[in-house]
């Protein structure tokens, strides 16, 4: 959806309060809520090819206010394009929070994962990647440790790979952690083997792998009980 701002120039030009057609934004950056912005104002400044806008925004829901960038592309004809979204600031960050079972299973994992997605909201997308791969590694372990505590100290020693062949049963978390580690790997790699995945398609795998193996802990939990 677009929407038309007023916005005001910030340069000696005769377009000195001109209305640009912009795409909304449609998430708080803040909150991270549904939302369909209050505006407040914008102002712009423009060269030969592009009308550059900030527009000053009110989300309705936490009413916090945020900054909108856009771009808009100038024809030969002179005519100017739709603004194109390029950042809502301050994106703040929203910790992911994770079933007790895991807190309890992996704090590791919870805290790096945070501070991967931390990473990812503040736009340092080349890092983020590693963070994952990092949790990923510390969920799994925990988990064979949980299983196997008797091989506890082989278990921390050995590859992650070689950990999910020798210790995972269950084909579903098996086959989400194995392709977990192949995207992270691509993350840490200077040459990515997977071209057509990217970190998003990781952070699916391992929210599947944690919810699987929240589900086994649960299962567990749930057999320990008797008849009364």
């Amino acid at each position: 959806m677009n929407v038309e701002y007023k916005a005001k120039s910030l340069q000696p030009t005769e377009y000195d309060n001109d209305t640009y057609e912009v795409e909304q934004v449609t998430l708080c950056p803040i909150c991270k809520k549904s939302i369909s912005p209050v505006h407040l104002n914008s102002v712009f400044r423009g060269d030969d090819n592009f009308i550059y806008i900030e527009s000053h925004l009110l989300c309705k829901g936490c009413f916090h206010s945020f900054i909108a960038s856009y771009r808009c592309s100038i024809a030969r004809n002179g005519d100017v394009d739709i603004g194109e979204l390029i950042s809502a600031e301050p994106n703040k960050f929203k910790e992911q929070i994770f079933d007790d079972c895991i807190n309890s299973l992996s704090p590791n994992f919870v805290k790096i994962y945070n501070q991967a997605l931390a990473a990812e909201t503040s736009g340092l997308n080349e890092i983020a990647g590693l963070g994952y791969r990092k949790a990923l590694e510390f969920l799994i372990k925990d988990f064979v440790i949980h299983e196997h505590p008797n091989d506890k100290e082989a278990i921390k020693k050995m590859f992650l790979g070689n950990c999910i062949k020798t210790y995972i049963d269950d084909p579903r978390i098996k086959t989400l952690a194995e392709r977990s580690i192949w995207l992270g790997n691509d993350e840490a790699h200077y040459v990515r083997k997977h071209t057509d995945r990217d970190v998003n398609d990781m952070k699916s795998f391992i929210k599947a792998t944690e919810y699987s193996i929240s589900v086994v802990l649960i299962t567990k939990d749930a057999a320990s009980m008797s008849p009364k």
